[in-house]
Order: C-alpha cells, then structure tokens, then sequence
C-alpha cells in the first residue's frame, strides 16, 4: 500500500495508561521516566559531621548543618521550587551524599546529592576543639563552644551557594565569655542556636512527597560543656551530627533523593508512519514518541 512514500504496513495508535509511581533513592543510580511530563521532587544532601571539644573543658563541639533541602512540593510553600520535566524511557543519574563522618576536631561537610538537574549541598560540618567556626554549606554547622576568656566563633552561612528557594540556614555561633556549650548548627527550617544560652538544632521541614509525613534537614545539637557523646544523624534524612566532648562529634546523616511522577495516559504509535500521517497528528496535537 502507497503510503507517502514511505512502504510499510497501516499504522495504529495505542493509548497506555500509567499510575502514580514513587521512586526513592537511598543509594546512587539510575532513574527512567515512565511517560513525558512534569515530575516532582526532593533532593537532601548528606550533612555534616558534629564537632569535638574534649579540652578546654569548659566548652563544648558545635552540631552540623543539615544537608540542602530542595522540593517542588509536599512542604512548605516558601521552599517549593518548579516541577522538573521529564521524557519517557529516558534514563537520568540520581546521586546520593553520605553524610560527614565524626572527627576529634573539626567536624567535615557532607556530600552533595543530585537528581534531575537539581543539586543540593553537603551541610557544614560543626565547629570543634582548636577552635573553629562552622563550616558553610546546604547549612551551616554551628560554632565550637568558647573557653573561658576566649574567642566568638562564627556559624557557618546556610544556602552556600545560593538556590532560589533557599536550601537552608546558618549555623548558630558563639560569643566568648566564661565558657560554653558549642551551638547548634542550621537547618532548613531555621538557624541553628547561638551560645551561651542555646545550644539547639536548627529545625528541619515536614515533607509528604513518600506518602508520608517525614522530618528532613535538621540540623546537629551542640554538645554542652559537661561529658556527652555526639550522636548520629539519622540516615537519608539529611540530619546533622551532634557536637560532643567525647572523642568524635557525631556522623551526619545521608541524604535522599525521591521522584513522583503523576498519573497519565499517553499515545504510542510503533511502526513506520507516512510523512503526511505524521504532520497530521502532530499538528493537531496527539502525536507522542
């Protein structure tokens, strides 16, 4: 049969339907759309380790910055950004930071996580014996507790680099005097506390995007200036490390990455086409590939 020029058999369209479908990551892979659209996310870096401060000892090591939060929904309005879009069978790169792992000094950023195009940054790691401020990042990591007589030390700036919304908040610092607890590092939902007189985690942000209503990026206690032991933050949540006056500050939490691709139907149409058949669906909208 003549079919503008092009030989083959008469073609037909099939209309395939698809569900919601949720992809999470808590490991490094590979994502491939199931049909052409927009596709929610939320990405989370792994965040920073807590810092240590076993001497002086009248201070404490400061807590990390959460890792960066970026979502396109299922939490707070401020910090949606725009759904992503995707094409069908294509395959896209999904990344996944670990978290900073404790040291006895300063504690390390995390790393970052990416998926989509949209990266999130590793949060700060806490500030620690020897005496340090936190570290910028997704958040930043809280300043090392002061001795007596000693020296402020600053928090480390959140939304380092900066993404519109913002990816998270400053970590707390320290203003010197008689002797301190380290201070809490940031979180995407708030700063971390300033010592003295606060040594609080920066708040975290509720998101829905699993089907559940899940806390992520929440930033690291700091440790206060009597014994403690740092303690992790939980895994892929993007949870900064408590500062401690133990031998390590705690390890940051990994971080997360999740896809909802919304309920569709769409049009293959498999074979060979003839040229005006093409134009003609494609101009009236209902060609797909």
């Amino acid at each position: 049969m003549a079919n503008g020029g092009i030989i083959g058999p008469v073609q037909t369209t099939t209309v395939n339907s698809v569900n919601d479908k949720i992809s999470t990551f808590t490991s490094s892979g590979t994502f491939t759309a199931q049909a052409t659209g927009n596709a929610d996310y939320l990405v989370v870096a792994g965040a920073g380790a807590g810092g240590a401060c076993q001497s002086p000892s009248n201070s404490g090591g400061a807590g990390a910055g959460a890792g960066g939060y970026r979502a396109s929904g299922f939490g707070p309005s401020p910090l949606r950004g725009s759904a992503i879009a995707v094409n069908r069978t294509t395959e896209y790169t999904i990344t996944i930071g670990a978290g900073g792992s404790g040291s006895p000094i300063h504690g390390p950023n995390g790393n970052n996580s990416s998926g989509l195009g949209i990266t999130a940054t590793a949060g700060g790691g806490g500030g620690g014996h020897g005496a340090s401020g936190g570290k910028p990042g997704g958040s930043g990591g809280g300043g090392a507790g002061s001795p007596e007589g000693g020296s402020s030390y600053a928090g480390g700036s959140g939304n380092t680099p900066p993404t519109d919304p913002s990816q998270g908040n400053a970590g707390g610092s320290t203003t010197g005097g008689s002797g301190t607890q380290g201070s809490g590092g940031g979180g995407a939902g708030g700063a971390g506390g300033a010592a003295p007189g606060a040594n609080t985690a920066g708040a975290g942000v509720p998101n829905t995007i699993t089907g559940s209503n899940v806390t992520y990026a929440t930033g690291g206690a700091g440790s206060p200036t009597s014994s403690s032991t740092g303690s992790n933050g939980a895994a892929n949540r993007g949870i900064g490390g408590n500062g401690s006056k133990a031998a390590a500050g705690g390890n940051g939490g990994s971080g997360v990455v999740v896809i909802k691709e919304s309920a569709t139907t769409f049009v293959t149409a498999p074979g060979v086409w003839s040229i005006n058949d093409v134009y003609d669906n494609v101009k009236a909208g209902t060609w797909s590939n």
